[in-house]
């Protein structure tokens, strides 16, 4: 989990505390501070201190999220790594589903789940990935919900970090993907919701412009090694693009139309449960 100014400080607490109630209980939680502002340092070292399961990590200055994720690697000394943003929760079972899974199927080297969408006002949407992503389910977007991910360490070994070039700032994550399939290693989506995802209203002010010129270009480069060509593939090449054309609330409509939770929208204002059906 790699933070940079949480705030509000209570979202990273509950986040922590989701990994704390895991009912797989044999991990390390690799808390690393970005360079964040010294009243949030001094905050995160006290949560640190609060587990013995907590590793801090911190670095002096703001270095980005790729950066900070492969100092995490370095360090985690697990069989398996687990991805997770420090404002999003996990579901009790999050740890232990995915590594029985991943000692059962030999032949996947990561697993994602599906996730609930939620803002300050509860839960109000659900999404699922592809079961087995395939080269062409990469056109559109990322085939997998990146804090959702737990890899085997033997990945980053064979195939390296995350790209910390300023050329793949914001998508990482697919730059990552792509990379994996192209050198054989494969993934697969749990068909459950394991963690909450959160999607407020400021979630896209993170995509500047910049970042969608960034990604365009890195979806030509990585489209052409994918092998993907023809009139979708070049179209697909300028999709960030278009949607930072479109109107911020009409975009943030739309997304949420394709993601409400069965045809409809449930807005769920309670404690995160344990395990929603």
């Amino acid at each position: 989990m790699s933070v940079y100014d949480p705030s509000p400080f209570c979202q990273l607490e509950a986040a922590v505390g989701s990994v704390l109630e895991q009912t797989f209980a044999d991990f390390e939680l690799l808390l690393y501070n970005d360079g964040s502002n010294e009243a949030a340092s001094e905050k995160m070292r006290q949560l640190a201190r609060s587990d013995a399961r907590i590793l801090y990590l911190e670095s002096e200055k703001n270095r980005g999220i790729a950066s900070g994720l492969n100092r995490c690697i370095e360090k985690a000394r697990g069989k398996y790594i687990a991805r997770m943003d420090g404002d999003d929760l996990l579901l009790r079972e999050r740890l232990e589903v995915q590594v029985r899974f991943l000692e059962l199927n030999g032949q996947y080297d990561f697993v994602g789940t599906g996730a609930w969408l939620f803002d300050e006002g509860g839960i109000w949407g659900e999404r699922l990935m592809k079961e087995k992503p395939e080269k062409e389910d990469f056109l559109p977007f990322s085939p997998y919900i990146h804090p959702t991910v737990m890899f085997r360490r033997s990945v980053f070994e064979k195939c390296g970090l995350y790209n910390e070039s300023e050329k793949v700032r914001r998508c990482e994550d697919y730059e990552l993907f792509v990379r994996l399939h192209i050198l054989g290693c494969y993934g697969y989506n749990l068909q459950e919701k394991l963690i909450c995802y959160r999607e407020g209203k400021d979630s896209w002010k993170k995509r500047r412009f910049c970042y969608r010129l960034d990604e365009m270009r890195f979806r030509r480069e990585g489209f052409q090694a994918l092998g993907l060509t023809g009139g979708k593939a070049w179209l697909c090449r300028f999709r960030p693009l278009a949607a930072g054309l479109v109107p911020r609330m009409a975009g943030r409509w739309l997304k949420r139309r394709q993601a409400v939770c069965r045809g409809e929208e449930r807005i769920w204002t309670g404690p995160i449960p344990q395990k929603m059906q």
